[in-house]
């Protein structure tokens, strides 16, 4: 199995993540490898991305929005 290391951690962080590993009931290094595997879960920036704009958009009927709007502020004087 391959190893990660990480530089850099401020006293801080690192006391807050022992803190979270020891509510969780385990080690650092297991609570620190359920959070990337959480974040691999979720889609990258990218892949979000485009699948968003993949979407196919709302038809907007902007006639419709205008009068709607000229109802509403008619109705509310």
């Amino acid at each position: 199995m391959s190893a990660i290391q990480i530089k850099d951690v401020s006293e801080e962080i690192h006391e807050q993540l022992r803190e979270r590993a020891k509510e969780s009931n385990c080690t650092l290094g297991e609570y620190v490898l359920r959070l990337i595997r959480a974040d691999l879960l979720r889609p990258s920036v990218a892949k979000w991305k485009a699948d968003m704009l993949g979407r196919p958009g709302a038809a907007i009927d902007t006639q419709f929005v205008i009068d709607e709007i000229r109802r509403m502020r008619d109705t509310a004087k």
